[in-house]
């Protein structure tokens, strides 16, 4: 099972290393010249950005709880918890991903206790999207960011009581 916690600045700082192959590199950190900014961001307290390690104590991702995980452009009107994610670019594709989820779901459920759970995934990410609907998430709107032009999904998933234990 893999672990969760703050994030500390050296896992800020190596996320923005990371290089995702095509298509996926949409999800590359920005290349601006910012890094302390980013960095910034990641420690920000009302973000919630935390740390998954591995087995071993490796950092193989990242996840965050709250407005962080929305795209500018969705209708988020709905109250929900928004978790946004990221994995180490060498973890995806080897069969991480429903572990790694589950380990950020279950962390949100325990500590923030919401009624529901929302993700807003890049349209074309249809591993996520598969890897999502079969944790019990549904549609919930579609929307195109403007800014550059990707289509995107938003997904939500109600809470039962026994799901909060």
């Amino acid at each position: 099972m893999f672990t969760i916690e703050a994030i500390n600045e050296e896992h800020a700082r190596e996320i923005l290393t990371w290089r995702y192959p095509i298509p996926y590199d949409f999800y590359d950190p920005p290349q601006d010249g910012r890094n302390t900014f980013y960095v910034e961001q990641f420690l920000r307290p009302e973000f919630a950005f935390h740390s998954i390690l591995d087995r071993k104590d490796a950092f193989i991702g990242f996840c965050s709880y709250g407005r962080d995980g929305q795209v500018a452009g969705g209708d988020y009107s709905l109250q929900a918890l928004d978790i946004g994610l990221g994995m180490k670019p060498n973890y995806t594709g080897h069969g991480n991903g429903a572990e790694f989820f589950e380990t950020i779901e279950r962390f949100a459920i325990q500590t923030f206790e919401p009624t529901s759970v929302r993700l807003t995934v890049a349209k074309f990410n249809r591993r996520a999207m598969h890897l999502y609907r079969s944790f019990g998430y549904d549609d919930l709107s579609y929307f195109v960011d403007a800014k550059n032009d990707i289509d995107y999904v938003i997904l939500i998933k109600h809470l039962t009581r026994t799901l909060r234990t």
